[in-house]
């Protein structure tokens, strides 16, 4: 995908103004006495002043959002090219704070250290809800231009209809023939404003649609390929998960019986140490009886043998 995809949209919308802006000056004469001269209500200019407010202001939201998007690409290739280079957690956070694709990996994170599963379809689902709305007032302008001019054209009609009865009972007066002249150049204004504003807009909001479903598509992408292996073992079937819980049940046994052995054979050396220490204290008695018995003799004690 092109780094520049905004840049490209605004040099495609600079061209169209200028493109317009020709035309107008091309044919002024014409269009300033199909807008302007001979107006004897406001009808023409408050719907066709309304549908260029709603054209601009839908354009100025997509080229935001075009803004917005190119940011989200800048940020999604820098991510993909320093992971490659193995960095830590927090250089990544940095590197994607304040991104659709930052929030995706606190998100994981969150699981990770929740111990929770990540179920890849809810998050997709969420991202592309929350995406949704930011496009829903270029949604709702592009919706709406079209009725503008249909509005514009009911209401130039209906003056023309008044002109047409005001004509028909005032023969003699030419206010009714100018007032139906009036509603069909308003109806003729609105309709070919309101074709020429949708006809720009929709071209830029469906590559807005499409750079939209680009993004996330590419942040679907590397969740996939990056972020969930990082942050989720892969899942086991029962039958694995059988085998191992049946392995660690098993070495656990092991681990018992030889405590249990361990434990055997302290009590066994308990059990000499016992037996030593009796030996060494009747063997420590006759040794003072002895002890006694030479201090006697040698000392001509009277005593028992005596």
């Amino acid at each position: 995908m092109n780094l520049n995809y905004a840049s490209r949209n605004y040099i495609v919308m600079l061209t169209m103004v200028i493109v317009f802006a020709g035309l107008i000056f091309w044919q002024s004469d014409y269009l300033y006495s199909l807008y302007f001269e001979n107006q004897i209500t406001n009808v023409g200019l408050a719907v066709n002043g309304s549908i260029v407010i709603l054209f601009f202001a839908g354009l100025v939201q997509v080229a935001r959002l075009f803004f917005s998007y190119g940011k989200e690409q800048e940020t999604i290739t820098s991510f993909q090219a320093k992971v490659s280079d193995s960095p830590s957690e927090s250089e990544l956070l940095e590197l994607t704070e304040g991104s659709i694709l930052g929030a995706r990996h606190r998100t994981l994170i969150e699981f990770y250290n929740a111990r929770t599963e990540i179920n890849h379809n809810a998050l997709a689902a969420t991202l592309l809800a929350q995406e949704t709305t930011r496009a829903s007032f270029p949604k709702f302008v592009n919706n709406i231009l079209i009725l503008t001019g249909v509005f514009g054209t009911i209401v130039s009609l209906t003056v023309a209809l008044l002109g047409a009865s005001t004509a028909i009972t005032e023969t003699e007066s030419v206010a009714g023939l100018n007032m139906v002249i009036h509603g069909m150049s308003t109806a003729l204004s609105t309709t070919m404003t309101a074709i020429l504003a949708y006809f720009v807009f929709a071209f830029f909001y469906l590559r807005l649609l499409d750079r939209q479903s680009s993004i996330l598509g590419q942040i679907e992408h590397v969740t996939a390929t990056v972020l969930i292996p990082q942050y989720q073992a892969a899942l086991k079937s029962p039958e694995q998960s059988m085998s191992d819980m049946l392995v660690g049940t098993n070495e656990m046994i092991k681990d018992f019986e030889a405590s249990i052995r361990l434990m055997h054979n302290l009590m066994e050396k308990q059990d000499q140490n016992v037996a030593n220490i009796e030996q060494l204290m009747t063997r420590n008695l006759e040794m003072l009886n002895d002890i006694r018995q030479i201090l006697r003799d040698g000392f001509r004690l009277r005593g028992d043998s005596d």
